[in-house]
């Protein structure tokens, strides 16, 4: 049986505080950083599948929501040596908060993402639900993640500039707006990417532009659409090797026997 082991960090002012519990219990194993327990330590992290980062609130004088050059070595490391990172943020973004700052931008090496807008994406009144900020996404392309998924709400939206190394696999319609927070002003933005992944090394990313989907909440939340689906698949992904991981660790079990019976034979012509 697969367990999925996901660690949950909260010492950056994350919002998000919880994994929904709208998953079979026996295939997840759930813990969590502490406000207190900061910085991230290879320690920490080694013994988990996932690192969920979730929707930092930064802001410009506060230390405890930006990342240290160790802890950015450390989330390297992590990814670089097979783990999965998801990154999700939400309405604001970065705030506009620079790399050397320490905002969530540090990890673009990672993520591919170099700029998460400050603001958040708007959709016409019957493209949305219950309010104009809540979407109904359904401009998804073909990848493993989105392997079942016809439509998603998600909430409080922003978007992304990425590089080459990132690959959109959801974007908002052509209908998009967006209302940029520094400039108190709203724009058409028409497509652009709300989801991508990348691959660092060994590892794999997962930076969504939206939080609501943690919520335990029936009109917006993870039991909307194809919500939950969408973030199994998210986790499953993040995890490609631990299946194959399984199967290599029996197959590699099988030939070590095999080797060791061949060399026992032979031994005992002697």
């Amino acid at each position: 049986m697969v367990v999925y082991k996901i660690l949950v960090d909260i010492s950056h002012n994350e919002q998000v505080e919880s994994f929904p519990d709208a998953f079979n219990e026996d295939d997840f194993i759930i813990e969590f950083i502490n406000k207190n327990e900061g910085p991230l330590t290879y320690d920490m992290l080694e013994d988990f599948d996932v690192l969920i980062l979730g929707n930092i609130q930064h802001s410009k004088n506060n230390r405890d929501d930006k990342f240290t050059p160790e802890e950015l070595r450390t989330i390297k490391e992590f990814v670089g040596k097979g783990g999965g990172l998801l990154v999700t943020t939400g309405a604001g973004g970065d705030r506009d908060i620079s790399i050397k700052q320490g905002s969530i931008r540090v990890l673009y090496k990672l993520t591919g993402v170099k700029k998460y807008w400050n603001g958040v994406i708007q959709y016409p009144k019957r493209n949305s639900i219950i309010d104009n900020v809540n979407l109904k996404i359904d401009t998804i392309f073909q990848h493993p993640i989105t392997d079942g998924i016809n439509r998603l709400i998600l909430g409080n939206c922003t978007f992304f500039s990425i590089t080459e190394d990132a690959e959109d696999i959801i974007t908002t319609s052509q209908k998009a707006s967006y209302e940029y927070f520094d400039l108190k002003e709203i724009d058409e933005i028409g497509q652009v990417p709300i989801c991508v992944v990348s691959e660092f090394f060994n590892g794999r990313v997962v930076t969504l532009g939206s939080s609501s989907f943690f919520l335990e909440d029936h009109e917006i939340g993870i039991d909307i659409e194809d919500n939950r689906k969408f973030l199994g698949n998210i986790i499953r992904w993040l995890c490609f090797d631990k299946e194959e991981k399984i199967v290599e660790g029996e197959e590699e079990e099988e030939k070590e026997e095999e080797e060791e019976n061949e060399d026992f034979e032979k031994d005992s012509f002697f």
